[in-house]
C-alpha cells in the first residue's frame, strides 16, 4: 500500500516526527512523506509516532487508493489539526464555533453549564452546620450522625434564598448578594412554613433544576427500604414530587423528637454559610451576571422534559467535585474570616479545604467541563481503517456468512439518516453463524457513515466476553491498541487462560479511620475491577478530570469496549457516589451492542430497556444481538 504523511507538528515535536517518518518513509516536502509500506509496517510507525507524541505533535496518514481517490487512516497527536478526513484548514474564525459542535445534541449546552456552576456554588451549605463541622474535625468526639443529610439542608436553603421569586429575580439578588442575605431568611423557614411544603414543586424552572442538582449530587432518592411493598428503584422525578420523601431521603431519626439537640444543631450554623465569604459572594455575583445575559429563560421545566439536560449537568457538577475534593490543600486561600471546612485529608488526617473554596473550586470545574464536553466525541480516539470489517479482505459470499455482508450494506446506506433518527436494531441469527463478526461490521459501517467509529459490546457472561475480545482480535484483526476488556478482577482474565499459577488474594484495604466529609473522595470505578488493553492513551477534551485513574482512561478512550453489561448499568443503576460518571461518559461517546440480552431474566429486563433508553438519550445507536429474542 502507498501512504502519505503530513505532519502540522510544531517547535521540538517537528523534530521529533521527523527523526520517525525519515526512517520509513521518503521526505518529498518539509512537513510532507510518502512511501510503499506492508500494513504491519504502517502499525509500527503509528505506534512510534504515539510513543514520542506531546501537545505539539499533529500527523496524519492518507492511503492512496488510486489516482483519483485516497483515504484518511489516521492522524496522531492533536486531531485538532485535522477535520474527519485528514484535511488541514488554511483559514479559521472563532466566531460562533459552538453553534456548529453537535447541533442536535447540544443546543442546551449554556444551561448545562451555568445550572452545574450556580448548583456547585451552593452544593455542600450543609456542611457548614455544628454537625458537620465537628464530624470532621479530628479533635472532636463524636457519633458521626446526622439526622438529615447534607445535601437536603443545602437543597433547603437554597430554596430559603429563592422563595417565591422568578428565574430572573432570583438570579439577579445573587448577583448583588450580601454577606447576610440567606441568614436572614433561613431561620425562619426551617421550622415554620418550609418544613411543610415540597422542596421543588414550588420553584420555577431553572431554580428547581438547580435545587434537583445540589440534592442529588451525591445520591439519587430511592424508594425507601423500610416501606412495605416499596419497588427496589431510583424515584422517579414524577413520583419524587408528589410527597416529599425527606424522612426517607434523611435518617430515619431525622424527625425523632428524643433527639431534639442534634436537629437543632443539624440546623445551626455557628461558624456561617458561605455567604459569608467575599471570595463566594465575588464568584456567585459573576456567575449569576453570566447567566442572566446568556440564557433566555422560558417555561421550559428542563426537570420534567429534557432528561438530557438535567443529568449530564449533573454529571458535570460531580465530576468537578470528584476532581476538586481530591486536590491538596490550597496554601494561598488564606481567609481566617471565614473558618468552615468542606473535608479533611486522608494522608495528614487534618482538615483540607476550606467550604468557601471548595464551593468556588467546583463551580469552575463544572463550568469547564460543560464547555468542553462537547468536544469530547473528536477528541477521542476512533477505529482505524479495518479491511476485514469493510469487506476488502476475500470473504465466502454465499452460505452461511453470506448475510454478514448483506447486513454490513444495509447499514451502511442507512447510516447517514441515523444521525437524524437515531438507529435501533436487532441482529437475528442462528447460532453459529457469525452474529459477533456481523455485529461488529454493522457497527463499523454506521459509525463510518456518521464518522465515529467507536463502540461498546455488552455481554451477561464473563466467559463470552473474553471469547468476543479473542474473537475481535484475531478474526477481525482489531489491534490490541484499539481494543479494551472490562470483566472485572484479574483472576477472572487467569482462569480464562488457564493459568495455574497461585495468586494470593489482594486485601482489601482498610478503611480510613477518619470521616473524611467527603463521598466525592470516593473512586469512579471499583478497586478490583481492572481495565485490559494496549491502548496508548492520548490527551482529550477531559484528560484534566479523568487522567488520574489509568483504567477510566482506558474505559474511556478505546475505540472498541467488549465487557459484562454490569459495567455499563451503573449509568442507569447507580444511585450513589460517581459509579455512573464512568459508564455515562462511555455511553456519550460510543454506540452500544448488546449481545445475546436472551440471557437475563425477565427481572433483568428493566434495567436493560433503561440501559438502552440512556444510550439513546446519550447520543449512542444501539444493537440488539440474539438468536432467540423473547
Amino acid at each position: 500500500m502507498m501512504v502519505t504523511f503530513v505532519s502540522q507538528c510544531q517547535k521540538n515535536a517537528l523534530k521529533k516526527t521527523r527523526r520517525v517518518l525519515d526512517a520509513f518513509a521518503d521526505r518529498i516536502g518539509d512537513n510532507t512523506w510518502q512511501t510503499v509500506i506492508t500494513e504491519e509496517g504502517l502499525a509500527v510507525v503509528e505506534k512510534m509516532l504515539r510513543q514520542t507524541a506531546s501537545k505539539n505533535t499533529a500527523v496524519a496518514c492518507h492511503w492512496i487508493r488510486s489516482r483519483a481517490r485516497s483515504e484518511f487512516i489516521w492522524a496522531v497527536g492533536n486531531k485538532g489539526m485535522f477535520n474527519e478526513m485528514g484535511i488541514v484548514a488554511v483559514n479559521s474564525t472563532e466566531l460562533a464555533l459552538d453553534k456548529f459542535i453537535d447541533d442536535c445534541r447540544w443546543q442546551t449546552i449554556d444551561v448545562i453549564q451555568y445550572a452545574s456552576a450556580i448548583a456547585a456554588l451552593f452544593h455542600d451549605f450543609g456542611k457548614a452546620n455544628n454537625l458537620f463541622q465537628n464530624k470532621i474535625d479530628p479533635k472532636e468526639p463524636d457519633d458521626f450522625s446526622e439526622p438529615y443529610r447534607h445535601e437536603w439542608v443545602s437543597m433547603r436553603l437554597f430554596q430559603a434564598f429563592v422563595g417565591t421569586q422568578s428565574d430572573q429575580e432570583w438570579l439577579k439578588a445573587l448577583s448583588q448578594i450580601e454577606r447576610d442575605a440567606i441568614p436572614s431568611c433561613y431561620r425562619d423557614g426551617i421550622d415554620g412554613s418550609m418544613a411543610k411544603n415540597h422542596p421543588l414543586s414550588q420553584l420555577p424552572p431553572f431554580a428547581q433544576m438547580v435545587a434537583w442538582l445540589i440534592v442529588s449530587h451525591h445520591k439519587l432518592p430511592t424508594y425507601p427500604k423500610h416501606i412495605e411493598n416499596s419497588p427496589p428503584e431510583i424515584i422517579s422525578v414524577e413520583s419524587w414530587l408528589q410527597s416529599s420523601f425527606d424522612a426517607n431521603w434523611n435518617s430515619s431519626n431525622c424527625k425523632d423528637p428524643d433527639r431534639l439537640q442534634r436537629l437543632q444543631d443539624n440546623w445551626t450554623f455557628d461558624k456561617g454559610l458561605p455567604v459569608k465569604s467575599i471570595q463566594w459572594r465575588s464568584k456567585a455575583c459573576l456567575l449569576a451576571s453570566e447567566t442572566l445575559s446568556r440564557l433566555q429563560f422560558t417555561q421550559v421545566n428542563y426537570l420534567h422534559e429534557d432528561l438530557f439536560t438535567t443529568h449530564v449537568a449533573r454529571l458535570c457538577l460531580m465530576m468537578a467535585d470528584h476532581h476538586y475534593s481530591s486536590q491538596k490543600i490550597t496554601p494561598e486561600w488564606r481567609n481566617e474570616n471565614y473558618q468552615a471546612f468542606a473535608n479533611t485529608d486522608r494522608e495528614s488526617k487534618s482538615l483540607k479545604q476550606k467550604l468557601d473554596e471548595h464551593h468556588i473550586g467546583v463551580a469552575h470545574h463544572a463550568s469547564e467541563i460543560a464547555r468542553k464536553l462537547p468536544r469530547l466525541n473528536h477528541s477521542l480516539k476512533q477505529l482505524g481503517r479495518n479491511d476485514v470489517l469493510e469487506g476488502h479482505v476475500e470473504k465466502a459470499k454465499s452460505g452461511l456468512f453470506g448475510w454478514q455482508d448483506k447486513a454490513r450494506n444495509k447499514a451502511q446506506e442507512i447510516s447517514a439518516d441515523t444521525m437524524i433518527h437515531g438507529f435501533f436494531g436487532i441482529n437475528m441469527a442462528s447460532t453459529g453463524t457469525g452474529k459477533t463478526q456481523a455485529n461488529a461490521k454493522i457497527m463499523y459501517a454506521i459509525g463510518k457513515g456518521v464518522r465515529r467509529v467507536r463502540f461498546s459490546v455488552a455481554l451477561g457472561l464473563r466467559t463470552l466476553t473474553l471469547q468476543t475480545g479473542v474473537e475481535y482480535q484475531e478474526k477481525l484483526e482489531i489491534d490490541e491498541e484499539d481494543l479494551a476488556l472490562l470483566v472485572g478482577g484479574q483472576s477472572v482474565k487467569q482462569l480464562f487462560e488457564n493459568e495455574l499459577q497461585k495468586s494470593a488474594p489482594k486485601d482489601a484495604k482498610a478503611e480510613c479511620a477518619i470521616i473524611t466529609g467527603s463521598a466525592s473522595q470516593e473512586p469512579f470505578l471499583d478497586e478490583e475491577i481492572e481495565v485490559s488493553s494496549k491502548i496508548e492513551l492520548d490527551s482529550h477534551s477531559l484528560s484534566e478530570w479523568t487522567s488520574h485513574d489509568e483504567r477510566i482512561e482506558k474505559l474511556i478512550q478505546a475505540p472498541v469496549l467488549v465487557s459484562t453489561i454490569d459495567h455499563l448499568v451503573p449509568a442507569t443503576e447507580g444511585s450513589r457516589g460517581g459509579k455512573q460518571i464512568a459508564p455515562m461518559l462511555r455511553l456519550l461517546t460510543s454506540d452500544l451492542v448488546l449481545d445475546e440480552p436472551d440471557d437475563f431474566g425477565l427481572e433483568d429486563l428493566p434495567a436493560l430497556c433503561r440501559l438502552v433508553h440512556w444510550a439513546g438519550m446519550l447520543g449512542s445507536r444501539v444493537l440488539l444481538s440474539t438468536a432467540t429474542m423473547p
